[in-house]
């Protein structure tokens, strides 16, 4: 039995009764698609504001249909009955107000939202003490989750996918092949979970911490932002046709 069934997976705690619950971010994940008259197709970039009091990113596609998301910061993690019982208008209204002090085009492009205004509460989960046991194994946001700040979410559960696939392959007895999985994964999942709620943090960051944060982003991102200072996570290779030792 393999378990992707996510980061408040059932498979996980029936494998571990004493396995970590996923941890709140401090955010709140919010998003929906507008459309502007005159804004051009970004088919390669994301736009991302890191506003006075909230987070903005934004693409527009060569439709000209706008995608947007909002990192909101809420320091006490409401329940998903509160969150459902928020209506598009009411975020709009409340949104438009986060950014009124932002560049404009943030609330020209929420004020045009055509949807619905969806949302989510951000968690993660640095991974869980027991990737497999018997016949089950777990495999992406069921064993490590991260948050979306370093958008790798996807991407750890595709080489998961991968890696557990090759195992099973080249290595004799599920068990073995499982503790290859983990040996072959574990680290690399680890660091980006880590390397993704520093991210979140730098958006719950309060009036002080903005400060400092927007006085010194220009300089950190010319240093840190760079292929080679992220060429640990973005280049990451998994050859299928060399064989797991």
């Amino acid at each position: 039995l393999i378990g992707a069934d996510g980061i408040h997976s059932r498979t996980r705690r029936t494998l571990n009764p004493d396995a970590p619950e996923p941890s709140y971010t401090g955010l709140i994940g919010i998003g929906g698609y507008s459309r502007v008259e005159g804004l051009a197709a970004t088919p390669d970039t994301q736009h991302f504001v890191f506003g006075k009091r909230a987070f903005f990113g934004y693409l527009v596609r060569a439709t000209g249909e706008i995608y947007w998301f909002v990192n909101l910061h809420r320091p006490v993690e409401p329940t998903r009955e509160e969150l459902a019982r928020i209506t598009t208008a009411q975020w709009k209204r409340e949104l438009l107000d986060l950014f009124s002090d932002d560049m404009p085009l943030i609330n020209q492009i929420i004020g045009n939202c055509v949807d619905e205004i969806g949302c989510h509460l951000v968690h993660d989960m640095p991974t869980s003490p027991v990737w497999h046991r018997g016949p089950v194994v777990l495999v992406g946001d069921a064993v490590h989750a991260t948050s979306p700040s370093a958008g790798q979410g996807a991407s750890m559960a595709i080489e998961d996918a991968v890696t557990l696939a090759k195992c099973l392959r080249d290595v004799p007895g599920t068990g073995a092949a499982f503790a290859a999985y983990e040996r072959l994964r574990r680290e690399r999942v680890e660091r980006v979970v880590a390397y993704s709620r520093r991210l979140s943090n730098t958006k719950t960051a309060g009036p002080v911490a903005r400060v400092f944060r927007d006085l010194t982003m220009p300089v950190a991102l010319k240093v840190f932002a760079s292929d080679k200072a992220h060429a640990w996570m973005y280049t990451h290779h998994i050859d299928w046709n060399t064989p797991v030792a």
